[in-house]
């Protein structure tokens, strides 16, 4: 009997880990905040794209690297309905507002792709050092209605 126990808390451990990580709405943007929630959204050519957590990798799918000085490098594994490549890259230039120089972002593009998305600006919500937050607001060329809360490295 305690054999058959065992198997079953194995079996429901098992079945519980597989669920379907839902955090990620696709059909929705996500709310502004700036509390490192680590989400990720924004419109290209009028179609949402989200980043989030997915199940197959079973860590964040939102990479901002700040250098330190003026540049963060973001990589987002983003899901849309009309997915082309579904990693999105660009560099955001100036990001700390104590900087005082405008805010913006460049070489936006589909990681391993020649497609240019363009250039836009930047609107810094939270900029926090010691906890590595970041939020913000970013629009330019092909790219409209980007948010973005996440914890940087």
């Amino acid at each position: 009997m305690k054999k058959y126990s065992y198997m079953a808390i194995l079996l429901v451990s098992i079945f519980a880990a597989c669920r379907k990580d839902t955090s990620v709405d696709i059909t929705v943007l996500p709310e502004e905040t700036t509390t490192g929630a680590n989400t990720f959204g924004c419109l290209i050519d009028g179609w949402i794209y989200v980043g989030g957590r997915y199940f197959d990798y079973h860590q964040p799918s939102i990479n901002f690297v700040y250098n330190g000085s003026d540049q963060m490098s973001v990589e987002v594994k983003v899901k849309g309905i009309n997915d082309p490549n579904p990693y999105l890259a660009f560099t955001i230039n100036h990001p700390d507002p104590a900087d005082h120089l405008g805010c913006t972002f460049s070489n936006a593009r589909w990681l391993n792709s020649s497609i240019d998305l363009g250039n836009g600006t930047v609107e810094i919500t939270r900029f926090d050092k010691d906890a590595k937050i970041i939020s913000g607001r970013f629009s330019g060329n092909r790219i409209t209605h980007g948010r973005f809360d996440v914890v940087y490295r």
